[in-house]
């Protein structure tokens, strides 16, 4: 398949190789977004699968623009990723149970011996809420009233919820870089 348009039509055509060409052409982008919120291979792998066989099915879905036909897939795994995260128990950490922490600008600190993978295994160990805010805030760019109506909860409470997982994830990479220090 060469370009766009041609892929569009056989696909609409019901084409096999124009299907694949464009599986292929979106997968790893909706995979990117669905696991920057769910955080797990598995449900990401799902989640991109089910949007792109979606597209595939109701060819009405498909869009003549290739970036746009991205931002729908990426947001229908967005979508998709925070229904499977609210359907787990521990969606929302209630704030009694949270410790109160400074929220110190450390994050110049932070930055020194890290790697991707450290900042990624931080992300990784946040409990859910906190990465999919996180997630959503840093990697989808969106803010706070968006994921509030992402998440169909209180844009002051996606602020507390971020902050409190921008925290943990600082304490994290802290921790991480004192380990590297210390074994330096």
């Amino acid at each position: 398949m060469s370009n766009y348009t041609d892929i569009i039509r056989e696909v609409r055509q019901n084409r096999s190789t124009a299907q694949m060409a464009f599986y292929d052409m979106y997968a790893e982008a909706v995979y990117r977004s669905a696991f920057a919120i769910t955080a797990h291979g598995d449900e990401a792998e799902e989640i991109m699968q089910d949007c792109i066989l979606k597209v595939l099915t109701r060819t009405a879905l498909l869009h003549e623009d290739a970036d746009a036909m991205k931002r729908i897939l990426c947001r229908m795994a967005i979508n998709r990723a925070i229904d499977t995260i609210r359907k787990r128990k521990d969606f929302i950490v209630p704030m009694a149970t949270c410790k109160e922490m400074d929220c110190e600008d450390d994050a110049a600190e932070t930055e020194t011996m890290l790697s991707v993978d450290d900042i990624r295994d931080g992300i990784n160990r946040l409990p859910d809420i906190y990465r999919s805010i996180v997630s959503m805030r840093l990697f989808e760019e969106m803010n706070f009233g968006e994921i509030a109506g992402q998440l169909k909860i209180k844009p002051s409470t996606v602020r507390v919820q971020y902050t409190r997982g921008i925290t943990k994830l600082r304490t994290y990479l802290k921790e991480k870089r004192n380990d590297y220090e210390r074994y330096a």
